[in-house]
């Protein structure tokens, strides 16, 4: 009887630890979460766009020899990583980097710099700390020359 119960608790604890997860929802993970990827648009005003490993944005600028809005080059975050918060939100953290710099080297004015995003829908981003919604298109606009 006693060898029967060693057993049954065995058997137990095993599973306990066979069912414990390792990676934790309170983790960050390295990258960009695959949902966020791609440019997404504020109107005509600036864009955001996420890559595996960088983030970057910056203002849309109207060429009048080009008929269109450019994109210029970005400024934003390195080596980023996230967390992901539940109820499709994502906390990102990352290393800045400016217009003139390249964002694969963390210079002497990068700074750490960590923000909220929620996915709203696979069309529009919704930017915590600005209080604004960005759109993603499944071409690149009409409006924007590449």
């Amino acid at each position: 009887m006693r060898s029967q119960k060693l057993i049954v608790l065995g058997f137990l604890l095993g599973g306990a630890f066979l069912l414990n997860p390792t990676a934790k929802a309170s983790t960050y993970h390295s990258g960009t979460p695959k949902a966020l990827r791609g440019c997404w648009y504020l109107g005509k005003q600036s864009y955001l766009e996420y890559w595996s490993r960088h983030t970057g944005m910056n203002n849309l600028q109207y060429s009048s020899a080009y008929g269109g809005y450019l994109k210029p080059n970005p400024y934003g975050l390195t080596y980023v990583k996230y967390k992901y918060l539940g109820y499709h939100t994502y906390r990102l953290t990352g290393w800045t980097y400016s217009t003139s710099q390249d964002f694969r080297v963390i210079g002497p004015t990068s700074e750490k710099y960590t923000y909220n995003v929620r996915l709203l829908n696979s069309k529009q981003l919704y930017l915590c700390d600005r209080n604004v919604t960005y759109t993603k298109y499944t071409t690149t606009p009409g409006w924007v020359v590449d």
